[in-house]
């Protein structure tokens, strides 16, 4: 295993490529793809996710992508569309978004929704649409 000072090096990669490059959008992203954007193995990312937040990448990643549309959700106070909360937060099956989001939550996305008695608001914020590019 990698050094304390050589986990934590990763972890802040990791860190600032989700919260900065926003990284966790790309609905392609696998692990070899982000190992290679932090520049480290596909095998040494696996384990300092695994250490660090006890979770494997496809669960670590799918409850960021929840995470971060649960911010949006409530920085806003509104929801989303099924498809837009799923280009936002980088799903591309429905299915996983819809697991995802109540292993994450407890509750189903519309039952959420409805639980927070949130309006519902079909066009993202400028700032949070998503580049085509990534």
């Amino acid at each position: 295993m990698e050094s304390k000072v050589d986990i934590e090096s990763i972890i802040f990669k990791l860190n600032v490529a989700m919260d900065f490059n926003w990284l966790y959008k790309d609905p392609e992203l696998d692990l070899t793809k982000l190992a290679a954007h932090l520049g480290v193995s596909y095998s040494v990312l696996s384990k300092v996710i695994k250490s660090y937040y006890g979770l494997g990448f496809r669960a670590y990643i799918n409850q960021l992508r929840i995470d971060k549309l649960l911010e949006i959700i409530s920085s806003f106070n509104t929801i989303l569309s099924i498809e837009q909360s799923m280009k936002i937060s980088g799903f591309k099956s429905r299915v996983t978004f819809f697991n995802a989001f109540k292993s994450r939550t407890g509750m189903s996305f519309t039952i959420y929704w409805k639980a927070n008695n949130l309006p519902k608001k079909n066009e993202l914020p400028i700032f949070y649409a998503v580049d085509d590019q990534t």
